[in-house]
């Protein structure tokens, strides 16, 4: 499981955005407002994608990783101030590749949501934690804005049927770093959810 530290830091850097939790299909809506903003979000139950599984395999040279052979580590930037590198941190190999996994997995899966759902514009990909005790999920976010007075300001382009039959239920990503080998396998949901301006 990806240190506290590291979730936190990406979810700072908008990595890990919000997503709903883990249960089994359903139509029923439930309702949350976030304090912090003045919005109310109704999401239905997220469900996993319809499609056959894929795969993705990706070579990491990113300059900002170095592997240390040591203690099987990884050091990472973990402090930004601009484009300029503040104070690094280091994490186990296992836990830096499971979420590098997930970064390549859901890029893959945009591009590939792109060709097959090419009307798809505001369609997102958010990799998540909420819900997964052991790791990492992606989900195909589909989200409409109302106004205060319940006026449609955006809304998907496709329908939430559309997506899933078209999102893969897994995603399986290999990543190479250093003469490391990771893989890992990350669930796929469709989410679909409704914010409001208060």
């Amino acid at each position: 499981m990806p240190s506290r530290r590291r979730l936190l830091g990406l979810v700072a850097a908008g990595t890990l955005p919000f997503a709903g939790c883990l249960s089994a299909p359903s139509d029923a809506d439930r309702t949350t407002t976030e304090p912090s903003t003045p919005s109310t979000t109704t999401e239905r139950e997220p469900v996993r994608g319809g499609a056959a599984e894929a795969s993705v395999e990706r070579t990491i040279t990113d300059e900002e990783y170095q592997y240390v052979e040591s203690n099987d580590t990884v050091r990472y930037p973990a402090t930004m101030a601009g484009d300029e590198v503040v104070e690094y941190d280091y994490e186990p190999f296992e836990e830096w590749g499971h979420i590098q996994g997930a970064s390549v997995a859901a890029e893959y899966l945009r591009s590939l949501l792109d060709q097959r759902l090419p009307e798809a514009e505001t369609l997102s990909v958010p990799v998540s934690s909420r819900g997964e005790q052991d790791g990492l999920r992606l989900v195909a976010a589909l989200t409409t804005h109302l106004a205060r007075d319940g006026d449609v300001l955006s809304e998907p382009s496709v329908s939430r049927y559309e997506v899933i039959r078209a999102t893969p239920h897994t995603v399986d990503a290999t990543i190479h770093f250093a003469g490391r080998t990771y893989t890992d396998r990350y669930p796929v949901y469709v989410e679909e959810r409704t914010i409001q301006n208060e």
